[in-house]
């Protein structure tokens, strides 16, 4: 499993990124096939050099990259991980999610409708901007897009 899992990596010098060259998700993940299911790749670099990842933390990168060179990597808590997303602009969070059919600026107006909550609106809204009613009741109850104004 070593072997076949790092033939699908571009190595380079210890302080480069190693590029993932197999299987990648929408978002651009690497993902490695073992025992029956799908890993995440850089998760599998870290095991293969590190061992088990301690329960409760994830896996991040210190290059902010998609690579899998073992230097790049270390564990720490999913708090830390999307504090670091935000601060180098490399969170999917909002209109960056390539899934998200709404920018910001639409639900800065949604929300500044919503403020004039009339029966019906969420349904409206929804079907207006191409989403479900729950999406829409997640926006007004600051459960999605909460950041937004």
């Amino acid at each position: 499993m070593e072997h076949r899992f790092w033939s699908k990596v571009r190595r380079g010098s210890p302080d480069e990124c190693w590029e993932w060259l197999a299987y990648k998700n929408a978002d651009g993940g690497g993902r490695f096939y073992h025992s029956g299911r799908l890993h995440l790749s850089h998760r599998v670099a870290w095991e293969l050099t590190h061992g088990e990842i301690p329960v409760g933390l994830v896996v991040r990168h210190r290059c902010r990259g998609r690579c899998v060179n073992p230097a790049h990597l270390e564990v720490g808590t999913q708090a830390e991980n999307m504090r670091d997303m935000v601060r180098d602009g490399t969170s999917t969070r909002g209109e960056r999610d390539p899934t998200s059919r709404l920018t910001e600026e639409q639900v800065r107006t949604i929300k500044h409708r919503l403020r004039e909550y009339e029966k019906g609106m969420v349904k409206m809204l929804a079907e207006e901007y191409g989403v479900t009613p729950q999406q829409i009741s997640k926006i007004k109850a600051g459960r999605n897009w909460g950041w937004v104004d």
